[in-house]
């Protein structure tokens, strides 16, 4: 079955791609995670070099740590960095392994037109495209956005059996890239960790969950937003209490540095006023946070 299926390229660093990561504020561990696990992953003789200064006689009881899973989860709330993350980190990770990075991402109709033994092949041909020009770049990322349309718990009484097949077809191909050793790591990104297949989840070398933004991270983003504009530590708890949940449902980080940064530049510049958090404020006004879509019990922290 021949399906065209073409992954989207992109080389890292990149310029782009940086400012996207670096605008990324109040997720620093997530951030420190992710290039700590890639970098195992991707790149074996970095951590036998520490293992030889440090541990000269091994270390049996972890293993060949450089040999694990290569594949990711990130999962959580809509406009909270999960995907923009996944599709930024390859800048930084170029730069820590000094080595051109391919990141590609799998098309919106991964799934096809629901023809008989689609799924999988075209599953297939994902990571075969994947492996092949990682070994070619020398290193890659392969990014499933949505992959719970992919990984659904085969359990699940709606499930298909073409969905079935799929998934089986998902967690070889997995398995693949850590026996070959291939120089790929697997980024699945999903709203619904819960839907996934448990046997794809407990593949996952690191589980990254992302939530909203409490009131340490909100801050950040609210002094990311007025850098430039000295705001006074009034004015930044104005804030602070103005981006509180409201009704129990808290704001995203898009909500927040999207919605709202945007919305106060507009004003600003309609008023041909100064940017700042009496703008900020006033803009706050008008936004409601996005709607919940996880079934998570939505904080209430202020």
């Amino acid at each position: 079955m021949i399906t065209n299926l073409r992954l989207h390229e992109v080389s890292h660093p990149s310029k782009d791609a940086a400012a996207r990561y670096d605008a990324l504020t109040g997720i620093d561990t997530h951030k420190e995670q992710l290039l700590d696990e890639l970098s195992l992953c991707l790149d074996a003789k970095r951590v036998e070099k520490w293992r030889k200064t440090h541990h000269p006689k091994g270390l049996p009881g972890i293993g060949a740590m450089g040999g694990g899973s290569p594949l990711i989860l990130l999962s959580g709330e809509v406009g909270c960095g999960k995907t923009a993350l996944a599709t930024s980190v390859g800048t930084p990770l170029a730069n820590t392994l000094d080595r051109l990075i391919l990141a590609m991402e799998t098309p919106s109709d991964i799934r096809g037109h629901g023809l008989v033994g689609e799924l999988s092949t075209r599953i297939t041909e994902a990571f075969e495209q994947a492996r092949a020009r990682a070994k070619q770049v020398g290193c890659g990322l392969l990014i499933i956005d949505e992959a719970d349309d992919l990984a659904t718990a085969r359990g699940q009484a709606q499930a298909h059996h073409e969905d079935r097949a799929g998934v089986n077809v998902l967690i070889k191909q997995i398995d693949a890239i850590a026996r070959e050793k291939a120089p790929l790591a697997v980024l699945m990104i999903t709203n619904r960790s819960s839907a996934l297949d448990p046997a794809v989840t407990r593949r996952a070398s690191l589980h990254l969950r992302f939530d909203r933004p409490n009131a340490v991270q909100r801050r950040a983003v609210m002094e990311q937003l007025l850098a430039g504009t000295r705001p006074t530590k009034d004015e930044l708890d104005a804030l602070m209490e103005a981006t509180g949940a409201r009704h129990g449902v808290p704001f995203s980080f898009s909500d927040l540095t999207v919605r709202l940064g945007r919305s106060a530049l507009r004003q600003a510049w309609r008023a041909d006023s100064p940017f700042g958090a009496a703008v900020l404020l006033d803009a706050l006004a008008h936004i409601e946070p996005s709607p919940l879509v996880t079934r998570e019990e939505p904080r209430t922290d202020a």
